[in-house]
């Protein structure tokens, strides 16, 4: 028997096992890894600190779902209007992003159930004619400004005198455009509102009554419906799991000093 043939067939053979055994781990922890999309620039739901590391409510839910499910978390920071299309592509696995749900966004993803509700509150450039709420959708031809996609958007559309519809990348532009004057009004979540308007307390202002309260959802793709079932299992577990108990406490003094109310402001409709 020629031993050097055979040692070298068993190393080859042995090799090739490698490969395969690496390639199956690869493989598998490709598939352990749930990654969540949302944009990292909504205080404080979704943003970073100050060594550049995601933190947040959003972030905390999606932390707390990877340890219900098993699975390792990752957090892929787009920009808002991009997270559907990063859904649809499998660039993403799940967004939890504070996103509406809304009829048009239904079309193209599926939404858990409601997880939150957020107060629509309304900011307007002090030098718009909206000056009450029931100028917000009686006076013709309001600039309203927001990020793409944006659900408060698609409601001026829908109940506003003539609108005129601005849309931006993300929310940094769309407040300083309102900022400059080049629009009337931004419609977005109360803490939100109330963090913008207070970085230019000369050229903003809040409107609190709310436009609308929106029940917020995590989208999965159409036919993901084993993760769906997750989630909404997940949702229905929240207080059993301690996790609306946790983020109360790491976020209730964040949120009283942002719009005076705690966390479970945020978890009834009414």
């Amino acid at each position: 028997m020629n031993f050097k043939k055979l040692n070298k067939l068993m190393a080859m053979m042995l090799l090739i096992a490698m490969v395969f055994t690496m390639i199956g781990c690869e493989a598998e922890s490709d598939e352990d890894v749930l990654k969540v999309g949302m944009e990292l620039k909504w205080p404080a739901f979704e943003s970073t600190d100050t060594n550049g590391n995601p933190e947040g409510i959003s972030v905390v839910i999606a932390e707390e779902l990877g340890a219900y499910l098993g699975r390792k978390v990752e957090i892929v920071d787009l920009p808002f209007g991009s997270l559907i299309p990063a859904l649809e592509t499998e660039k993403i696995d799940v967004i939890i992003a504070s996103m509406s749900i809304t009829e048009s966004r239904k079309e193209k993803i599926a939404f858990s159930d409601p997880y939150m509700y957020f107060k629509i509150l309304s900011i307007v450039n002090k030098n718009s004619e909206v000056k009450t709420y029931d100028d917000i959708f009686t006076k013709e031809g309001i600039k309203f400004v927001g990020p793409k996609s944006f659900s408060t958007l698609e409601m001026a559309k829908e109940k506003a005198n003539n609108p005129i519809i601005l849309e931006f990348d993300d929310k940094a532009t769309a407040s300083l455009e309102l900022v400059s004057g080049n629009a009337d009004i931004f419609m977005v979540d109360a803490a939100s509102a109330v963090s913008i308007s207070r970085n230019y307390p000369e050229e903003l202002m809040v409107i609190y009554d709310p436009v609308d309260v929106s029940p917020i959802g995590m989208g999965v793709r159409q036919n993901d419906t084993e993760l769906l079932e997750q989630l909404n299992e997940f949702i229905g577990k929240r207080d059993e799991l301690g996790v609306n108990e946790k983020i109360a406490t790491e976020y209730d003094d964040v949120l009283n000093e942002l719009v005076g109310k705690g966390f479970e402001f945020y978890l009834y409709e009414n």
